[in-house]
Formats: C-alpha cells, structure tokens, sequence
C-alpha cells in the first residue's frame, strides 16, 4: 500500500490524500485551502494524472476537505465518491454556495480561473454520490471499506481501508467527546496497520470543559446585556452555528438567558434545515431536536445589518468565523468594536492571521486589523475567547492511539508546531511504531 499526502504543505490546508492498494487507487477528502484563492487553493491534483483513482472517500462536507472535489471528478467522469447520509446532504449545499461564491470572486479578486466549477457541474457530481451507513463494511474493487462514526459535525467519519493484507484507518476530523447536538466518535478499536490522524489542536493543552464554558459564557452575556449591550458571535455557518444554537436554546429553556429573537446568517439557516432533516434520521446526543422548531431564529441580510439599532440585548451569530471581508461579522464588528458597552465572543479556532485572530490577539483596549475597507479599528468592546472546539483535545486524539497501537502513524492537518508534538509525544509512547509526517507530493511506501 502506497499513501501520497496531495495538500500542498503539512498544515491545515487542502486536506486531500491518495491511497493505492494494488492497482486500485482511493482519494481521501479533497478540499480546497481555506486561506488561498485561486489555483493556489487546490492540492496537487496533477499527481493524480499517474496514479489510479477508483473512488473518492469523503470524511465530511468542510470545504477543506470537499471543495476539489467536482475538479478531480470533472478530471475522472467514472469515479464515484462515497460518503455517510448527512455528508452527502451537506456537501449538496456547501458545493452550490462554494460555486456562488467563486462566481462573485472572479471579478472581485480578478481570478479568470474561477469558478472552478458551475451549478451544473455540482448536479452532475452529486448524481455520482453512493451513500453508505456507518459501521457497515462494503467491498470497492477488492477492498473492505467502512466508514465509523467521527463527531466533528453531522454526517463526519473515520474510514476504514483494507487490501491485499494491510489495513489503514483515516480519522478525518475527529471528536470523541459529544457536543450540544452530535455526539462523539465511534471509532474501531483493532489494530491497523498504518493510522492516518488529524494533528489539529496539538500545540494547544487541553481547555475548559464545555460545562465550565458554557457557564462563563452565560455568565458574559448576562453581564453584556446588563451594560445595555449586545453580543456578537463569529462562527462557521456549518456545525459550529448549530452547536451555538443548541446551548443557547437549554440556556434560555433554563431560563438563565431570557427568550429572544437569534440573529443568523442565511448559509446558517440552510444547514440548519439539513440539521433538522437528520434529527432523526442519524444518532445524535438530542434525537429530534429541532433548531427551526425551537429557537426563535432571524436570517440577517446586509441591508438589514447596516441599518438595524444595536442596542441592549441582541444576539448575532454570524458567519464568517475567520471575520473574512465583505461577510457579515466583519460589517458587524465595524459597526460594534468602537461601543465599550458590546461584547465579540469567539467559540473555536481563528487563524492568528486572519481579521478575527487580530481582534482576538489585540483584546478590549487594542487596535485590530480588519482589512478590506475597514482598516484599522478600536476595539474599546469587549473580546472574550470560549473553548468550543469540534475537534480532539490532543490528550484524547493519544489515548486512542496508543490504545490500538497502529505500526505506522501519519501525521496530517496541522500546522508546525502541532505535528512536531504528536511526533514527540507519540515516539516516546509508542517506540516500536513509525511515526511519520508525510512530506507533500511525495509517495510513502507502507
């Protein structure tokens, strides 16, 4: 077995990853570089020109790991793509808006080569998705392949691959402790050969729970509202929004925070509606439970944003989480950062080199970059930052290493400093095993 890492650097990037068996080929995930535009943003799709390619298996429907995936399969018109239920409902959705996106862009950041693909393109794609349920082992091309449970968000799972002997399970995105709404990882415990794991939060010691979290954040709100403020929430409209909602939703059922009106984006309210589609069609740690159904949500437009009254006691979450330019938490945070009495609350992983990781660095008190027209701003509101992670804490991503003792163990999706760790870490717990962070575009022999 053959495993040739496509994302262009060892980061967090476009996560995208060849396995051959034999002369049978498997694309794990093919995602697009959230912090790249252009050609730039694609893995090294010209290394699959030499190398067969059967099938694409898809972990989960982030466009870090989806976004390619309509270039490779324009590329290969037989290959099919398989995938859990709610991934296959999501990466619908998330494709069409990727393709609207792009069109816009094209002009706007003078890219001839976008879209990388049309609306018509994603339809025909979608007709090749083959939908499998998890835990349940399938033959492709004379390999066993299943696909296990990952947390993360709905619809995400670790893949199982076996051929000719030797045997490879890949994490993807992973989270073994449940949230508000998906709950934990269900992963395999035998040993594989060779264990491909995401490195994301390895250079950060483990948090708060979400317990103590949601606490403090019940807590800042409460005193937010008290100043005659309101709160604004950068989050991704997919999976992070929905787990958001959830808390609030048992905030206010507990009457800790009053019953109100919830500001979202439109891209929220559609994965929203695919969430509730699943509420009981996939095991969750709230089988049926609603968002639409329970929570008094508001779709906020950008006309709407620029002449509402932020005054005390509105709740905005809103996308982007990375507070990229022209989205609605950049215009938000323009408009609320110079007011003490407001407060900007981050609940997960923002690039330090983003606008949201500069408000985040510089806190109440500094100056922040936003970029685009924004400029410079003060930030005389308040910043805060809440431990919502749907990824591992790097404790548990080792425990269940070390607990199936895998001979080999690559090292992906992360940056430097994370990877460096799990090496570290898992050299001197698991001595007999290679522990390897693949270099990029180069084929690894198994």
């Amino acid at each position: 077995m053959q495993f040739t890492n496509l994302t262009r650097a060892n980061e967090i990037g476009a996560n995208s990853y060849h396995v051959q068996a034999g002369d049978r080929g498997f694309l794990l995930d093919s995602g697009t570089h959230p912090k790249m535009d252009g050609n730039a943003a694609l893995p090294h799709l010209g290394l699959l020109s030499s190398k067969p390619l059967d099938a694409i298996l898809l972990s989960h429907s982030h466009l870090d790991h989806l976004g390619s995936m309509p270039v490779v399969m324009s590329d290969h018109p037989e290959t099919r793509a398989y995938m859990t239920y709610g991934t296959s409902l999501i990466a619908d959705r998330a494709l069409h808006n990727s393709a609207s996106v792009m069109s816009k862009q094209r002009n706007e950041l003078h890219l001839p080569e976008y879209p990388f693909f049309t609306h018509g393109q994603v339809d025909h794609v979608t007709d090749r998705f083959e939908v499998v349920p998890c835990a349940r082992e399938f033959e492709l091309g004379g390999s066993k392949i299943s696909f296990h449970e990952a947390g993360h968000v709905q619809g995400a799972a670790g893949i199982w691959i076996e051929s000719g002997g030797h045997s490879l399970f890949y994490t993807g995105d992973v989270r073994f402790a449940d949230m508000m709404i998906t709950r934990g990882a269900q992963f395999p415990e035998k040993r594989p050969d060779t264990m491909v794991i995401e490195c994301t939060r390895g250079a950060t010691p483990a948090g708060n729970s979400w317990d103590h979290e949601v606490n403090r954040l019940a807590q800042s709100i409460i005193e937010t509202y008290a100043r005659g403020g309101s709160v604004l929430i950068p989050c991704f409209a997919l999976g992070k929004t929905q787990e958001a909602l959830k808390i609030i939703h048992d905030l206010i059922k507990e009457r800790v925070l009053p019953d109100q009106m919830l500001y979202i984006g439109g891209l929220a309210s559609t994965y929203n509606e695919i969430y509730d589609e699943l509420a009981n069609r996939v095991p969750r740690v709230c089988n049926g439970f609603k968002l639409e159904n329970n929570l008094n949500l508001m779709v906020l437009e950008r006309k709407d944003a620029l002449k509402m009254k932020i005054g005390r006691g509105r709740l905005l979450l809103v996308s982007s989480g990375m507070m990229t330019p022209r989205t609605m938490s950049h215009l938000m945070t323009q408009r609320m950062a110079p007011d003490e009495r407001h407060s900007i609350f981050f609940i997960g992983y923002v690039d330090p080199a983003s606008p949201a990781g500069k408000v985040k660095a510089a806190g109440q008190g500094g100056r922040a970059d936003l970029g685009g027209d924004a400029g410079e701003v003060d930030l005389k509101c308040r910043v805060d930052n809440f431990n919502f992670s749907s990824h591992c804490e790097r404790n548990d991503m080792m425990e269940y290493v070390c607990k199936v003792r895998p001979r080999n163990v690559l090292l992906v999706h992360g940056e430097a400093a994370s990877l460096e760790w799990f090496r570290n870490e898992l050299s001197q717990k698991l001595p007999e095993s290679k522990i390897i962070i693949p270099p990029s575009g180069e084929t690894i022999e198994l």
